[in-house]
């Protein structure tokens, strides 16, 4: 699956400037054939993904549990607030996806999309033993999130 957002990563010492990537995510599943010789139906991952995917699609991504910024919805705009580096953006609230992470790196991201994979009961079945979630940015880089659902 693949899907296109801007985004911006503050932290302590630096900021990025607003910008975008096209992500691509990537899903693996370990585990062991069931009686219908699948470890999974991609089908059902596909279900529970692509909903949560079409949300971030042509978004720019807000992460909700950032301590660098403060995030205002009023009417039907967002102003987030970066304080320590004096920047202030305002976006069209249909354009915006507010994510409950802590800053918008694919390490955020694709943790992000792993918890919503655990909520779907077709991972927990009994024959998978670990589920990875990649996000890229680009080819190359990326980073791999591990669920492990029966833990």
């Amino acid at each position: 699956m693949i899907f296109s957002s801007a985004h911006f990563v503050v932290g302590e010492k630096f900021i990025e400037s607003l910008h975008g990537h096209n992500y691509k995510i990537l899903i693996n599943i370990y585990g062991n054939q069931d009686e219908e010789n699948m470890i999974l139906n991609f089908f059902d991952i596909k279900k529970v993904l692509k909903p949560i995917v079409d949300n971030l699609d042509h978004k720019v991504l807000i992460p909700e549990d950032s301590n660098h910024l403060e995030i205002t919805v009023s009417g039907d705009q967002v102003i987030v607030k970066v304080p320590n580096y004096d920047k202030e953006y305002e976006f069209p609230k249909s354009d915006v996806m507010i994510l409950p992470i802590k800053n918008t790196t694919v390490e955020e991201i694709s943790r992000y999309l792993a918890d919503k994979l655990m909520w779907n009961k077709e991972i927990k079945k009994e024959n998978i033993n670990q589920v990875t979630v990649t996000v890229f940015e680009y080819e190359g880089q990326g980073v791999t999130f591990e669920l492990f659902p029966r833990d």
